[in-house]
């Protein structure tokens, strides 16, 4: 949530600004912004004034720690419609003995027992996953406002536009499925596949329209192959 990351998290980056290089930091939230579990879950998401103050307040902390020559790289809040969307007719693991327990069982259960980790999204009321969308975007124009306008004395901001959406819209042009991507226990998350996919396709973007944001090629990288071998990248 960006009032936790700006009054804590955020703290923990620090740097020291004459002898360490440029630093490369994401800054990304996801969706804790408007997820919450209170059943009144529409009054609990973080306003666009209140987002805006958060994330201000960050930057101006992280122009204070980074090196100059820093880059952060800025995020917006998943479309976590896609969830319902694509497994609220699946049987959940807890259902698989008599196939007779759906994800759309599972959510309305949790939310039940107010013990959603998103009653926005994961519920069977469309309505109220089209307005916690709508507040997602909200904010993510927010975070685009930022980007576009504000200029920094030791990093400069870059809007990484690579979605849930577009992992998923990849995916399913290689063949797969939607489901397949998402954690099957809590039907919330994306699971290993998908931020292996998700990280692929922010790679070959940066690669592609902010090569400056990676750095320079590490000049020992033929050293390192041959003292530890091809480890696939790691």
């Amino acid at each position: 949530r960006s009032t936790t990351v700006n009054r804590t998290t955020v703290k923990t980056m620090m740097r020291n600004q004459t002898s360490d290089y440029p630093a490369l930091v994401i800054y990304a939230l996801f969706g804790n912004d408007v997820c919450n579990g209170h059943p009144d879950t529409l009054s609990h998401m973080t306003t666009p004034k209140v987002f805006r103050a958060n994330v201000l307040d960050t930057f101006q902390y992280l122009d204070e720690v980074l090196p100059a020559g820093s880059h952060v790289g800025v995020s917006g809040l998943a479309n976590g419609s896609l969830l319902f969307a694509n497994v609220h007719d699946k049987i959940h693991p807890i259902g698989k003995l008599r196939n007779d327990v759906t994800y759309t069982d599972f959510y309305t259960y949790l939310n039940c027992l107010e013990t959603s980790p998103c009653s926005g999204w994961l519920t069977a009321n469309s309505t109220l996953r089209e307005l916690t969308t709508k507040r997602a975007f909200e904010l993510n124009d927010v975070l685009k406002n930022i980007t576009a306008t504000k200029v920094y004395k030791n990093f400069n901001l870059t809007y990484i536009d690579v979605t849930i959406t577009d992992v998923i819209a990849r995916w399913e042009a290689q063949g797969g499925h939607g489901w397949q991507l998402i954690e099957p226990v809590d039907g919330f998350h994306i699971n290993q596949r998908a931020d292996a996919l998700y990280a692929e396709m922010i790679w070959e973007m940066l690669e592609k329209e902010h090569p400056d944001l990676l750095g320079k090629v590490n000049p020992n990288n033929d050293k390192i192959k041959q003292l530890f071998g091809d480890q696939g990248g790691y």
